[in-house]
């Protein structure tokens, strides 16, 4: 069985806005969501900057004792589950619930409750913890867990864990499982809550961080002369994937189609790039044979675009090996250059922004690109919203360790 997938609903919750079309607006203007931390006092650290969730509305979608009982990542992924049935306009009511899963993917986890629990634990002593902390941080399992308990989901429910690529991972896996027949709908996407302190030391010490406190929009620039490192950022962005057919049958829109996936590993080294992009290559060229496009027949790119120097290098080579001179042609935004880098949640924000701009045909820019570095010499779409004619368009994916991914996606019409 091959059927074909779409994306009917968008749940987000994220530094730069609560809802797709806080969301979106905020992406075409160029709005950053880049400010100093408040999570914690980051004054002894050499980054303190951050993409910090602020609009607290997103409680609102919660019940008192899902927030006492859940770590922050699974508070983001439940309430952008809710956004994302409402505007799939779907109730978790099924005349088949085991055709009805969910595939969140998440790198860190709740690690920052877990954290926060341990700390208190020595403080306080073992009386004042949260009960709940083994179910609700400890087990990573408990994000898709608690999506699925949301969504009334008694099909395949499980938690994908691939760094930063994590969330790419997840919407694959779940593409799959609706394609070959498992499931009719999908939740799927990725969470993250990584704004802690032993993240932050952890990242720096690795020099992944950018380190432009004093102008905090400015920090993350991919692509650009500047660019020093990531800037990190929390939220979820969950979708609902649905088989075609049944999607027609609702009143929702539908977003696009995945067309294909590919997912793959440099397998060289857990922080050292594999410079060639050879590897990363082959598995590009394997997204486009499942898809049966062509380079010519991308017409836009959605970036991982990290503003991590060395990825923004490898990531414009991996694209001319394997586009050719179509790479030069084709425009390409970075949705981190806004709203910074969510780990394992990002590609799924990256996979929101592409289906979006289909859509509504304009291109989301790829803001602070003022001074080009030499080797990035590709057309990124810089500062301003660009509009355009697309229907396909590629997602690229990385993460520590060599993980690579690719997502080529459809306008609907």
């Amino acid at each position: 069985m091959d059927r074909r997938v779409v994306v009917t609903g968008m749940g987000i919750i994220s530094p730069i806005g609560v809802g797709k079309e806080a969301f979106w607006q905020s992406l075409i203007e160029g709005k950053s969501g880049i400010d100093r931390i408040t999570h914690f006092d980051a004054s002894p650290y050499p980054c303190q900057i951050a993409g910090e969730v602020k609009d607290l509305r997103y409680q609102d979608l919660l019940k008192p004792r899902q927030l006492r009982r859940m770590g922050y990542n699974t508070q983001f992924a439940v309430a952008a589950a809710k956004l994302a049935l409402a505007d799939a306009g779907l109730e978790p009511v099924w005349d088949n619930a085991y055709t009805v899963g969910a595939v969140i993917g998440t790198s860190v986890g709740n690690s920052k409750a877990a954290l926060e629990q341990e700390a208190i634990l020595l403080e306080r002593g073992a009386a004042r913890v949260n009960p709940f902390i083994g179910v609700s941080s400890l087990e990573t399992g408990c994000v898709a867990a608690e999506v699925a308990i949301e969504a009334r989901a008694q099909g395949p429910v499980f938690t994908v864990s691939g760094g930063c690529a994590s969330s790419l991972c997840a919407l694959g896996v779940a593409s799959d499982l609706v394609r070959g027949g498992s499931l009719d709908v999908c939740l799927s996407g990725g969470a993250e809550s990584p704004i802690f302190p032993l993240a932050f030391i952890s990242m720096f010490r690795t020099q992944g961080l950018a380190t432009l406190n004093d102008d905090p929009p400015r920090a993350s620039c991919p692509f650009d002369r500047r660019h020093d490192g990531i800037v990190i950022s929390e939220g979820a962005c969950i979708l609902v994937l649905e088989e075609m057919s049944r999607a027609k049958e609702g009143q929702a829109p539908i977003y696009g189609e995945i067309m294909s996936y590919a997912l793959g590993s440099e397998a060289q080294d857990s922080f050292h790039l594999e410079p060639s992009g050879e590897d990363a290559a082959r598995v590009l060229r394997q997204a486009l044979e499942r898809a049966v496009v062509t380079p010519t027949d991308i017409d836009c790119i959605n970036a991982h675009g990290s503003s991590y120097p060395d990825w923004d290098r490898k990531e414009t080579r991996i694209l001319k090996q394997v586009l050719g001179e179509a790479a030069y042609s084709i425009p390409i935004s970075a949705t981190k250059s806004v709203m910074g880098h969510t780990f394992g949640a990002a590609a799924a924000f990256q996979v929101a922004s592409a289906l979006l701009s289909l859509n509504r045909q304009l291109l989301p820019p790829t803001i602070n690109l003022q001074e080009p570095d030499p080797e990035c010499d590709l057309d990124y779409v810089p500062r301003i919203p660009r509009p355009t004619t697309a229907r396909i368009c590629l997602v690229n994916s990385f993460g520590h360790g060599g993980l690579v991914s690719f997502m080529i996606l459809k306008h609907y019409p």
